[in-house]
C-alpha cells in the first residue's frame, strides 16, 4: 500500500546511497556522508563495490545498536572493516531487521562480468508502514526483478554496469509500483538526461520522482583512484623488466 509519507522519508544521499527516515533510521549503500550523525538503526549493503560499500562512511553512521545486513559473501569484509558481525542474507531470504521486514532479491548482470550471479549479491524489499520499498542494487532486468511486488522502487538507470533508462522503465512497467526513483547515473553513467529518458519510457500512471542528488560523478573519482593505484605497479613492472633484461 503506497503512503506518501514513506516516499517523503526517502532521501538519495548520492549515487545509490539511500536514507529512509522515521522511527527507524535505515541506510542502504551509504556513501559521501556529511558529518557523523551516528543515527543508523539499520545499514544494508547490496554488494562490495566501492561506490556502494564505504566503511569510512558507514562508521560515521554506526552506533552500538546498529544492525548491519549484507550478502553472505561480504561477511568477512564487514567484520574486518567495521568490526561488527553482520546479518547475512541470500537471494530469496526474508527476515526482520531492527523491526523492519526485509526480503532479499538477487541482483546481477546476465551477460556482463561486473555483477556475477554466482556472488549472490542483493537488492532489498523493505516494508515500512505497510509500504513496500524495493531498492534493487546493481542489476540487469532479470526474472527475479520481474517477480518483485512493491509500491516504491529505486532502480539504477545509468547503463553499462546496470540497466539503462529503457530497461529500467521496462522493469517498472512490468512490476507497476506507484512511484520510481531513478538512481545510479552520472556523467560517466548514462549522462545528465538519463532520468528524463527513464521517465519518458514509463507507462502512464507510474510516477517518476527524480532526485537531483542521484546524479553523481562518483565513478570519476573511483576511476581516478584505480588509475593512481595502477601507476606504481606499471612503473615497478618496467623497472624490473629493464633490470632483468
Amino acid at each position: 500500500m503506497f503512503h506518501q509519507s514513506v516516499l517523503e522519508r526517502i532521501d538519495v544521499i548520492a549515487h545509490s546511497g539511500i536514507r529512509i527516515g522515521g522511527e527507524t533510521i535505515i541506510y542502504i549503500d551509504p556513501v559521501q556522508i556529511s558529518g557523523a550523525p551516528h543515527d543508523a538503526d539499520l545499514i544494508l549493503f547490496t554488494h562490495p563495490h566501492t561506490d556502494h560499500f564505504s566503511p569510512r562512511d558507514a562508521k560515521k553512521l554506526m552506533k552500538d545498536s546498529t544492525v548491519i545486513a549484507a550478502p553472505k559473501s561480504m561477511a568477512a569484509m564487514i567484520r574486518l572493516t567495521l568490526r561488527k558481525k553482520p546479518v547475512t542474507l541470500l537471494p530469496g531470504q526474508s527476515t526482520e531487521l531492527a523491526g523492519i521486514p526485509v526480503c532479499a532479491v538477487a541482483a546481477y548482470n546476465k551477460r556482463k562480468p561486473n555483477h556475477l550471479k554466482a556472488m549472490k549479491w542483493l537488492g532489498y524489499i523493505l516494508t515500512i508502514s505497510e509500504t513496500a520499498v524495493y531498492v534493487s542494487g546493481d542489476t540487469d532486468l532479470t526474472d527475479e526483478c520481474r517477480g518483485v511486488s512493491c509500491d516504491i522502487a529505486l532502480l539504477p538507470v545509468g547503463g553499462f554496469y546496470t540497466m539503462d533508462p529503457v530497461q529500467a522503465a521496462a522493469l517498472a512497467n512490468a512490476i507497476t509500483p506507484h512511484t520510481v526513483i531513478p538512481v545510479h547515473y552520472g556523467k560517466l553513467l548514462g549522462g545528465a538526461d538519463a532520468a528524463e529518458r527513464f521517465r519518458s519510457a514509463l507507462n502512464p500512471g507510474i510516477q517518476a520522482d527524480i532526485r537531483p542528488s542521484a546524479y553523481s560523478n562518483i565513478m570519476i573519482s573511483q576511476y581516478a583512484r584505480a588509475a593512481l593505484l595502477l601507476i606504481p605497479a606499471v612503473v615497478l613492472f618496467f623497472v624490473l623488466r629493464s633490470f632483468l633484461c
